[in-house]
């Protein structure tokens, strides 16, 4: 028996090559989806020129007319260059249009894996904003959930790590969609050589230096152990789905999200669990700070009643008498310490992990950074008041000229008209899983 909507390594109907209507089957409910039409944004895909992306487009091709391939060059190989080109073609053959994407600044060393990672995803935000497109398909598949739940399992994971991989992520600006997760690699390469189609095979995803494909290779030999890891994730992905949503009632109850980045809670801090949430999705982290410090923090706030407390790059603070009024109690402020120092405003660049700009064509934006915006006294009107402590305010997105600040988006402000339609929105990976719906919207891993 496998979990329902999960099979194990090897797929639905054994490792047979699959068809367009098992394809469409698969991702029918994955949706909503776009109207397949000419003005339509295309649906995206994350296509790296191996075996799995690679079956991944020739599919989505089949099933839609309006799709295109983000396909990432890391540079860490002398043959990624001519590797990505050469998939193009082959994407270009069967009337697929690709982008290449370029990452800079990734040198071979301790943590690579996770480094490449951040900025493959962190480009594919990008491409995927640029080119309009909300549903950017991914292709992983049965056999990498299995490896995920044994690698997660071995780092003493808990409930929500041991879930897997979601078939539908949903972000602030788009969704990550795994439409493969029930087939099995044997499958995918089946279909491809059915189709008389060829793929690119990187040297890296076999180094045994790599813990991934040291569980590889011991799962190709155990197919009742990946079986059982599959049996595994789906009874954990059902259970974190309902710890979700009674995470958000929770949260869209007691916690009220500003545009400047800040957090409002009624009452005195969540649970751990909840607060630790909340604390990522505020300092932009990748990761919640441990569960240690945050519950010593649930337990005692009262100690920090007369200043604030910080944690994770976010600082505790007691709400004023503004807010108190207004039924608020406590605030979780970024840490301005912490904060990325300005860069340079560009459509699509990111500030301080939290912060997308968003600019519509052919907006000037040379000599226009993006900060904190710093004291209020420097940037707001004269007669303009806020609820909000100056603390909080300081930390707020801004778009700086010259030296000073010139628009505050987020809270309406702005002294440049020419800046009047930029946009600072939430990043996609400010806010951490499907429980930061009280924000405006859910997230989830990214």
């Amino acid at each position: 028996m496998t979990a329902p909507g999960e099979t194990p390594p090897g797929g639905q109907g054994g490792a047979g090559p699959l068809d367009d209507a098992a394809f469409a089957a698969a991702i029918a409910p994955l949706g909503p989806w776009l109207p397949d039409r000419p003005d339509m944004p295309p649906v995206g895909l994350a296509v790296s020129g191996g075996a799995d992306s690679l079956c991944l487009a020739f599919l989505a091709g089949r099933w839609r007319r309006r799709v295109r391939a983000l396909i990432v060059d890391h540079g860490l190989r002398a043959a990624s260059g001519g590797e990505a080109r050469l998939t193009r073609d082959r994407l270009h053959a069967m009337g697929i249009p690709a982008d290449i994407l370029v990452l800079d600044g990734l040198h071979p060393g301790p943590g690579l894996a996770d480094q490449a990672r951040r900025a493959r995803y962190a480009a594919l935000a990008r491409a995927c904003r640029a080119c309009g497109i909300v549903d950017l398909l991914l292709g992983h598949h049965a056999d990498d959930q299995a490896e995920t739940i044994l690698i997660r399992r071995r780092a003493a994971s808990g409930p929500d790590g041991l879930a897997g991989m979601a078939r539908v992520s949903i972000l602030p600006d788009m969704r990550l969609v795994r439409p493969l997760l029930s087939f099995g690699r044997d499958r995918l390469r089946a279909t491809l050589r059915h189709a008389g189609l060829e793929w690119v095979e990187d040297p890296s995803n076999a180094d045994p230096r790599a813990e991934r494909a040291r569980v590889r290779v011991a799962l190709a030999h155990d197919s009742d152990r990946a079986a059982q890891a599959l049996l595994e994730a789906g009874r954990q992905g059902a259970a974190r789905m309902a710890r979700d949503a009674a995470r958000a009632a929770r949260l869209a109850d007691t916690a009220t999200a500003a545009a400047g980045g800040w957090v409002a809670l009624r009452g005195d801090p969540p649970c751990p669990r909840d607060l630790a949430l909340l604390i990522r999705a505020v300092s932009g982290r990748d990761y919640p700070p441990s569960a240690r410090a945050v519950a010593a923090l649930c337990a005692g706030p009262r100690a920090v009643i007369s200043g604030a407390a910080t944690l994770g790059g976010v600082c505790l603070v007691p709400a004023g008498a503004a807010l108190r009024r207004a039924g608020l109690s406590w605030l979780l402020v970024r840490e301005e310490a912490a904060m990325q120092p300005p860069v340079a405003a560009r459509p699509g660049g990111m500030w301080d992990g939290r912060f997308v700009l968003c600019a519509p064509p052919g907006t000037d934006l040379s000599g226009v950074t993006v900060g904190a915006a710093g004291p209020p006294a420097c940037w707001a009107p004269r007669h303009w008041r806020s609820v909000w402590p100056a603390r909080a305010l300081r930390t707020a997105p801004a778009l700086h000229r010259a030296g000073r600040v010139v628009a505050v988006p987020g809270l309406a402000i702005c002294h440049a008209p020419d800046l009047a339609a930029v946009r600072l929105l939430p990043a996609a990976g400010a806010a951490a899983t499907e429980s930061a719906r009280f924000a405006g919207g859910p997230g989830a891993e990214f």
